[in-house]
């Protein structure tokens, strides 16, 4: 597979469609099944299909979900709704919202943003200030305990804008990738060992 970040809708074909073969074909899944915990990472149309992704978004529903947001989604992410609107078990461990339920970080989980906007953690002021204008683009339905995330204010001049992933139970800060198309292919390279 291309290591390169996909960007083009013809490019996030060719990646997702590889990363599915290679996620149907792993030892993860394999052990998954092993112990009886696959049914909830692929289903049996995913299987058939060999596509761990969606029917693609809209440019409708893109543009609604751009006017709904008040922003211009950045290149890579369209272009990836464009192609599989979501994703299961991108990585082995994200599944990814369909542009429908993509939202801001403080609306679609406020109660994680209460906790780190309290008064004993101010030290976490600036990183606050950032995922305030972060989308929340992945689900934590598998309970993996971490997010990706996409800051709206740090647009680039192609518009990309700077993604994170963040494990929020563990304390840490939110580590930033180039773009959503980044991101994605370095934590594709992570879950298979590449």
């Amino acid at each position: 597979m291309d290591p390169s970040p996909p960007r083009t809708a013809a490019r996030w074909r060719a990646f997702l469609s590889g990363h599915s073969c290679e996620f149907l074909d792993s030892d993860h899944l394999r052990t998954a099944e092993a112990e009886d915990r696959a049914e909830w990472m692929v289903s049996p149309a995913q299987r058939e299909n060999r596509w761990l992704g969606y029917e693609p978004a809209t440019e409708e529903a893109v543009l609604a979900a751009e006017e709904r947001l008040g922003v211009s989604l950045p290149p890579s992410y369209r272009n990836f709704l464009l192609v599989s609107n979501g994703w299961s078990s991108l990585a082995y461990t994200f599944d990814l919202l369909p542009v429908e339920r993509i939202g801001w970080f403080p609306e679609e989980d406020p109660q994680l943003y209460s906790w780190w906007s309290e008064p004993h953690m101010d030290h976490f002021a600036d990183r606050l200030r950032v995922l305030e204008r972060c989308l929340l683009v992945s689900d934590d339905d598998g309970g993996s305990g971490g997010m990706w995330l996409l800051h709206a204010d740090s647009a680039d001049g192609d518009g990309e804008w700077t993604a994170y992933t963040w494990w929020p139970g563990d304390g840490g800060d939110p580590e930033p990738y180039g773009d959503f198309a980044a991101l994605v292919a370095e934590a594709h390279r992570n879950a298979v060992g590449s």
